[in-house]
C-alpha cells in the first residue's frame, strides 16, 4: 500500500527560516581531481569548495545514474545543483563512473584483470571485481598469455552494463577515501557527507551506505583487524572485514542524508536483497541516514519504485503496534508541476524548484549535525567492497551474485 508524506509544517517552518538569509560570497570555480580506486581504475571528478568556510562544512557527492553518453555533467543541471550547494554552504564533489565521461583509464592492469606476474607471489590480486572484470563482461579483456594488456575502459566495452554496475561501489568508495584525504588536509568535513543521486544511482548509494556501517571510520589499528595489514602502517583493504573489536565508530554515523530523484532498483540486484541491505546487513542505516525521495507528479513508474525504498526497503511509515517507530526525518514527496519528467531532467526547471526543495532539506539535517568538528581519518589507500558474500555472515558481503 502507497504512503505518500506531505512534509510537515515544522520541517517547511525551519527550513524556510533557514533559506531566508541571502549568500554572502559566491562559489569559486570547481578544481578538476584524479584519485584511484582499489582496483586501478583512475577517476575524474570536479569538486567545488564552499563558499563560506570549506574546512568545517560538510560535503555533498553527487551521482547520476550510469548510462550511455552519461557524465558528471550531463544529462541534467548537474553544474547549477553544484554552484548552488557551494554558495549555500556545502563542498561538493561529482564525478565520472568507470568507463563513463574522462574516466577511462585502468592505470595497474594487474589489479584491475587480476593477472599476476609468473613469478609474483600474490596469485590473488583482485578478488573482489574480478568475476566482473574479465572477458565475459568486457570487450578486449587480456588473458594470461596476452602480450598487449588493455589499459583503457569505456562504456561502449561493456558486453552488460546492468550485470556490470555492482563494480561501481568500488568507484564510490574511491571517492569516500579521496575526500577523507581532503579531510584530513583541512579541506572539507567528512564528518557529515550527503548523497544526492538520480534513477539507479539510488541503488548503488544505497549498496554504498550498507558497506559503510560495516567498516570503521578512522584507521583501526593492528589488533582491531582480523586480516593482516601491509607495511608499516594499517591497511584497511575491504569493507566487511573482520574486525576483532574496539570499533566505536562506523563510517555509516558520517552520512547525515540523502535526496533519491526519480530512484530506481537496479535490475542486477534482486528486490529481496535490497531489503536485506536494511533489514540484516545494515540495521542502523534506517534510524541514522535520513533521506528523501523525490518524483515527478505524472511520473506513475518512478512512484512504484520510490515506494519500494520508502514502504518496503525502509519501512519509514511502519503499520501501528508494529516493532518499527515511523521515521519523521525521512520522506516521500511529489514534484507538483514536474508532469513525467524523470531524474536528472528535474534539475535546472525554474518552475519546479527542486533545486529549492533540496536545500531546504539538507539545511534542515544539517541544523542537527552542525557541530560535529573534522577529525583526522588516517586511511593511506583507497578500499575494496565484498560485493558477494550472505548478509551477515563473516566475512560477510551485500549478497550481490556475480554475473
Amino acid at each position: 500500500m502507497r504512503r505518500w508524506m506531505a512534509v510537515p509544517l515544522l520541517f517547511t517552518a525551519i527550513t524556510l527560516a533557514l533559506t531566508t538569509d541571502s549568500p554572502t560570497a559566491r562559489a569559486a570555480d570547481p578544481a578538476e581531481e584524479t584519485f584511484m580506486t582499489a582496483d586501478g581504475v583512475q577517476l575524474r571528478g570536479l569538486f567545488e569548495k564552499s563558499a563560506k568556510n570549506p574546512g568545517a562544512d560538510p560535503v555533498v557527492i553527487l551521482l547520476y545514474p550510469p548510462g550511455k553518453d552519461n557524465d558528471m555533467n550531463k544529462p541534467g543541471d548537474w553544474k547549477g545543483l553544484s554552484a548552488r550547494l557551494a554558495t549555500e554552504g556545502f563542498n561538493v564533489f561529482r564525478f565520472d563512473w568507470r568507463g563513463h565521461g574522462k574516466s577511462t583509464d585502468i592505470k595497474d592492469t594487474k589489479k584491475f584483470w587480476n593477472i599476476p606476474a609468473p613469478n609474483d607471489t600474490d596469485q590473488n590480486p583482485n578478488p573482489f571485481t574480478s568475476p566482473w572484470n574479465n572477458g565475459r563482461m568486457i570487450l578486449g579483456a587480456p588473458t594470461r598469455n596476452s602480450v598487449k594488456i588493455k589499459n583503457d575502459l569505456f562504456f561502449k566495452d561493456l558486453r552488460d552494463s546492468v550485470k556490470y554496475a555492482p563494480t561501481l561501489l568500488l568507484d564510490l568508495a574511491a571517492a569516500r577515501y579521496h575526500l577523507d584525504s581532503k579531510n584530513d588536509g583541512g579541506e572539507v568535513n567528512t564528518s557529515s557527507v550527503y548523497l544526492i543521486g538520480t534513477e539507479t544511482a539510488a541503488t548503488i548509494g544505497m549498496a554504498w551506505l550498507v558497506s559503510e556501517w560495516n567498516r570503521p571510520a578512522f584507521t583501526p589499528t593492528p589488533n582491531q583487524l582480523a586480516a593482516p595489514v601491509i607495511g608499516a602502517f594499517p591497511t584497511y583493504r575491504y569493507a566487511f572485514q573482520p574486525l576483532n573489536g574496539g570499533i566505536v565508530n562506523e563510517a555509516g554515523g558520517d552520512i547525515s542524508g540523502a535526496v533519491w530523484i526519480s530512484p530506481v532498483r537496479a535490475t542486477s540486484v534482486p528486490q529481496r536483497t535490497v531489503q536485506d541491505w536494511v533489514s540484516r546487513g545494515a540495521t542502523k542505516l534506517r534510524e541514522n541516514n535520513p533521506m528523501l525521495f523525490l518524483v515527478s507528479d505524472a511520473d506513475n513508474k518512478g512512484k512504484r519504485e520510490a515506494d519500494f525504498f520508502f514502504n518496503e526497503v525502509l519501512v519509514a511509515n511502519p503499520k501501528k503496534g508494529g516493532a518499527l517507530e515511523k521515521l519523521d526525518q525521512t520522506f516521500l514527496q511529489e514534484v507538483k508541476g514536474g508532469k513525467t519528467l524523470v531524474g536528472s531532467q528535474l534539475l535546472g526547471q525554474a518552475t519546479i524548484k527542486v533545486e529549492d526543495t533540496i536545500l531546504e532539506y539538507l539545511k534542515a539535517r544539517q541544523k542537527d549535525r552542525s557541530k560535529l568538528i573534522r577529525k583526522n581519518r588516517g586511511f593511506t589507500a583507497p578500499w575494496s567492497i565484498n560485493l558477494t558474500g550472505p548478509l551477515g555472515g563473516n566475512p560477510g558481503g551485500l549478497g550481490i551474485a556475480p554475473p
